[in-house]
């Protein structure tokens, strides 16, 4: 219950103060779950993806924002996961159709440049057999820098793609270079879409 009130919240903050778009809905699964990856320029990024996406999206945070006594509430209150040794959960919540979302960059972006990826994001994808959706957030380095603690009104655009299979060949085995590639794909489809024109 609490998720759903506290993304109404951001659902009202985003379009009124961030006059938010969102483009590429359509391409959000109706059949399965999925794990949605973005960029992260901004402790904006996830709370914008929470408002954009109908659906009920598990988060996976910094470890240490959950020790930050005020950002550590909003994050229960979100159901969010602490980064680190989270993959068995967020394996767990694939597996029981929910969704999971992360930010493969490892951490907000200090300059608003798209960094390079982890492979977790693959490695989730490989071994549930769920789409990953990659999601381009425009905007919010401009709204809220590294750093910064008021936000400007800027507006905010968030662009989703097509979903994404990495599925197994064969073996049971997960090949280190079938991760990287499959990483290397869902970046390049995000960089792709933060250099298209607004």
């Amino acid at each position: 219950m609490w998720y759903w009130i506290l993304r109404s919240f951001f659902v009202f903050v985003a379009k009124v103060f961030f006059r938010l778009k969102v483009e590429g809905l359509e391409n959000i699964p109706q059949k399965t779950n999925f794990i949605i990856v973005a960029n992260h320029n901004s402790f904006l990024d996830p709370p914008l993806i929470m408002a954009a996406v109908p659906r009920k999206i598990y988060c996976i945070a910094l470890r240490d924002l959950h020790r930050m006594l005020w950002v550590k509430w909003i994050l229960a209150l979100a159901e969010a996961l602490p980064s680190g040794s989270v993959s068995e959960k967020a394996v767990n919540l694939l597996m029981k159709n929910k969704n999971v979302g992360l930010f493969p960059e490892g951490g907000v972006s200090r300059d608003g440049t798209l960094k390079e990826f982890r492979r977790g994001a693959a490695l989730l994808a490989l071994k549930t057999g769920r789409p990953i959706v990659p999601c381009a957030i425009l905007g919010t380095f401009q709204a809220l820098p590294f750093g910064e603690r008021i936000p400007r009104r800027v507006p905010i655009k968030l662009k989703i793609a097509k979903p994404v299979f990495l599925l197994k060949e064969f073996d049971d085995i997960i090949d280190d270079v079938y991760l990287q590639e499959g990483i290397f794909r869902i970046r390049n489809i995000i960089k792709e879409m933060l250099d298209t024109p607004r």
